[in-house]
């Protein structure tokens, strides 16, 4: 499994992961040896696009998946809410990632622009009708959508793979995949590993976090067996570091991939 760490394409970005200069941390995840970065973007239509690329090729990495999850923690858009407005505008901002995801090859990842609906039937109608219009623009871009379950606390849809895998079959578009996240999986889910291996056929990406949040091996997740697991299903596609920048978020993304190195 190639390995990649979040990185944010606007220095007021604090995610989790690297903030800051885009350059130096480009830099910073090449020399640490990573083989790609998941870029954390706010706003899509206002990149500079060109340089992102240029940056990228320069350093020799890959863009695994585009993460919109500001959509919805700064900017208050969901697929569940119950404000038709707040969903066109978040239909729009989804499209305007795929746009980005077509120019970098990259899919986006839908997981807290599900948003938390105040009554869950009508939330997980209005998030299906949301996702058949974006998945229709996908389709026609090239671009996945990339569904991550979230633990309870953060959405009351979608929290398990199992969910997102008949969410999938509900709306039936090639251009829907799952992205597993064993931060919230060691909450939601009863086995990982055993989750992981039900959802294969779908599962496109995954974000590797201790139980902690933090890096992989300062918590109590079983990384050897997930690596294993992942091995097993003949999973061959990137793993994203996505952790608390702690004790800063060098030393964070330097533990992480010197010990995510010695599982394979």
């Amino acid at each position: 499994m190639r390995i990649a760490v979040v990185v944010a394409t606007e220095p007021e970005v604090k995610p989790l992961g690297l903030g800051g200069d885009l350059e130096t941390n480009l830099k910073m995840v090449a020399e640490l040896g990573y083989d790609g970065v998941e870029l954390f973007v706010g706003q899509p239509n206002r990149l500079a696009i060109d340089n992102i690329k240029k940056l990228i090729k320069r350093y020799g990495l890959s863009v695994p998946a585009i993460g919109t999850g500001l959509t919805y923690t700064v900017y208050g858009l969901s697929f569940t809410s119950s404000n038709k407005g707040i969903r066109e505008r978040a239909v729009e901002r989804v499209k305007e990632y795929l746009k980005l995801g077509k120019e970098l090859n990259s899919p986006i990842i839908i997981g807290s622009i599900k948003g938390r609906a105040q009554n869950y039937y009508r939330g997980m109608e209005n998030l299906k009708n949301c996702l058949r219009e974006c998945a229709e623009f996908a389709e026609e871009s090239g671009c996945y959508m990339l569904i991550e379950p979230l633990n309870r606390y953060e959405s009351n849809v979608i929290n398990t793979l199992e969910e997102a895998v008949e969410l999938i079959k509900s709306l039936g578009s090639e251009a829907i995949k799952i992205l597993g996240d064993t931060f919230h999986m060691n909450i939601e889910e009863r086995s990982i590993c055993e989750s992981l291996r039900e959802a294969k056929k779908y599962l496109y990406h995954i974000h590797l976090a201790d139980s902690n949040r933090q890096a992989p091996g300062q918590g109590h997740i079983d990384f050897r067996k997930i690596m294993d697991t992942l091995r097993e299903i003949g999973f061959k596609r990137f793993g994203t570091v996505e952790i608390l920048p702690l004790p800063d978020q060098y030393t964070a993304a330097k533990l992480a991939a010197e010990y995510l190195r010695s599982l394979t």
